[in-house]
């Protein structure tokens, strides 16, 4: 009886000496992918956040195994995530790149349109008599809209140094209404 117990005791011993070749290689990998996560983690996050949501999930499965002792498993899954961090991060740099560029190109834009619009509604405010088609309540109106583009177009200035993607999509929104109100005054924007 205690040979079986030597016997089981030497077959475990060599089972577990048969796991852990990959354990070294495998903490290797998940430490290497861990950093390569966290180097791209903050434009990675904001740009491409599906895609780095995807990136740290195979992470978490990578570091699951290990901790099950699947020292195969989780060198498997940990070793394409430097790679895989790579096309994430590219993307995110695509991504910001893209929207950097929209956001110069309305920064640019929008105050020469409000511009436009403020110089027109001015004039209509201090005319003696308003245009067939302009009543006083339609030019408080359009004065009260053109109020509101403005404040929110400072308040897009202000969000783009933290959400660029919100400062655009509330740019172009600001556009859409400054295009709204040139059209309601008979204003054709530059380019139309």
């Amino acid at each position: 009886m205690k040979l079986w117990k030597h016997l089981a005791v030497l077959a475990l011993a060599i089972a577990l000496v048969a796991c852990s070749p990959d354990k070294g290689p495998a903490e290797e990998a998940l430490k290497q992918g861990a950093a390569a996560v966290e180097q791209i983690r903050g434009d990675a996050s904001k740009f491409a956040s599906e895609q780095f949501a995807q990136l740290e999930g195979q992470l978490k499965a990578a570091q699951d195994a290990f901790a099950k002792k699947e020292y195969k498993q989780a060198l498997e899954a940990a070793g394409g995530l430097a790679a895989k961090a790579q096309e994430v991060a590219k993307a995110a740099a695509d991504k910001k790149a893209e929207l950097t560029a929209s956001w110069d190109e309305l920064q640019a834009g929008i105050p020469q349109m409000m511009e436009a619009l403020k110089s027109r509604l001015d004039i209509l405010a201090q005319a003696k008599k308003l245009p067939a088609d302009m009543t006083k309540e339609k030019l408080a109106e359009l004065q009260s809209a053109y109020d509101e583009a403005a404040k929110q177009f400072e308040e897009a200035k202000t969000a783009a140094g933290e959400d660029l993607a919100r400062a655009v999509e509330a740019g172009n929104a600001i556009k859409a209404k400054a295009m709204e109100i040139a059209a309601s005054l008979g204003l054709t924007p530059a380019g139309q």
